[in-house]
């Protein structure tokens, strides 16, 4: 079989197309009017930061993003969905103190815009390490939510794993298959942890700060509710886009490396089993040789 070129790919079986129609309120086509509309955002947020000549980097119908600055001191994005919105503000509330991603300075509802720390230096995956960048750096944010303040955590406890009434998830096929996926994860993470994962993994997504940092940017997509095994199963055709074809068990011991620096213990048979649960319970086409 074919190995899949992108994330989406990767996950044939589980993805769920929206409805034609789902977006009720898209952006306009119109650059003119698109900008018009990110210039009242950044009005909105009345930031020192959001000052200076704006670059718009993309609009679409769902979501537009610019750079603010000369040089380019933070980002905006401006979203068509108010949902969409909420759920990237409550995935920087769950995420926002992790070093791995772009700080949040700023939400507006009104607008339905974010102010993002700016992420000055795209990746060159030519260098040795780039693969293992993206791989620790995908680890790191599955760990995040373990420095939630006590308030915070208080307010997703509903997602920890220790919970005897933890909910299954709606798009779950398989429940016996998710419950032994949850039990393998809270093996692996301990109770209190809650287990984010469905980053929008794209290779672009993975800069630099000006120490060299590297960080993932665009977490709209994240859940408290998937965990980070989702992130594993695109991991290869993310790295195949790349340019760094790495077989599928290389790719997991890089991550279940990744992983335990940042304190989850993962064992390859308990990670190999938790990808066979997961794929079972998702309904994944294939794991493609990453449980192998």
């Amino acid at each position: 079989m074919k190995p899949p070129a992108t994330a989406a790919e990767s996950l044939a079986g589980l993805i769920r197309v929206r409805p034609h129609g789902w977006l009720t309120s898209p952006l306009p086509a119109d650059p003119t009017a698109v900008a018009g509309l990110l210039h009242r955002a950044r009005t909105a947020h009345d930031s020192d930061r959001a000052t200076g000549p704006m670059r718009v980097l993309s609009a679409r119908a769902t979501a537009a993003v610019a750079e603010l600055g000369d040089p380019p001191r933070c980002v905006l994005k401006l979203h068509a969905d108010r949902n969409a919105y909420l759920q990237e503000t409550l995935a920087y509330t769950l995420l926002g103190n992790s070093p791995a991603l772009p700080a949040l300075l700023g939400a507006d509802d009104a607008t339905s815009s974010l102010l993002i720390e700016h992420i000055p230096h795209s990746v060159d995956f030519r260098q040795p390490g780039a693969a293992a960048d993206l791989i620790d750096t995908v680890a790191a944010v599955h760990t995040a939510p373990a420095m939630l303040d006590t308030t915070t955590a208080e307010a997703f406890a509903v997602f920890r794993l220790d919970r005897p009434d933890l909910p299954v998830p709606a798009w779950i096929r398989d429940p016996g298959a998710w419950a032994a996926v949850i039990d393998l994860c809270q093996a692996a993470y301990g109770g209190t942890r809650i287990p984010v994962g469905h980053l929008d993994l794209k290779p672009e997504h993975l800069r630099l700060r000006a120490d060299g940092h590297p960080v993932l940017c665009d977490i709209e997509t994240v859940r408290p509710d998937v965990t980070g095994l989702i992130d594993l199963v695109t991991l290869p055709a993310v790295l195949r886009q790349a340019g760094i074809p790495l077989p599928g068990p290389a790719v997991r011991d890089l991550y279940q490396q990744a992983a335990r620096r940042h304190g989850l213990n993962w064992t390859t048979p308990a990670l190999r089993s938790a990808l066979n649960a997961y794929r079972a319970a998702t309904g994944l086409a294939t794991l493609h040789t990453l449980a192998d």
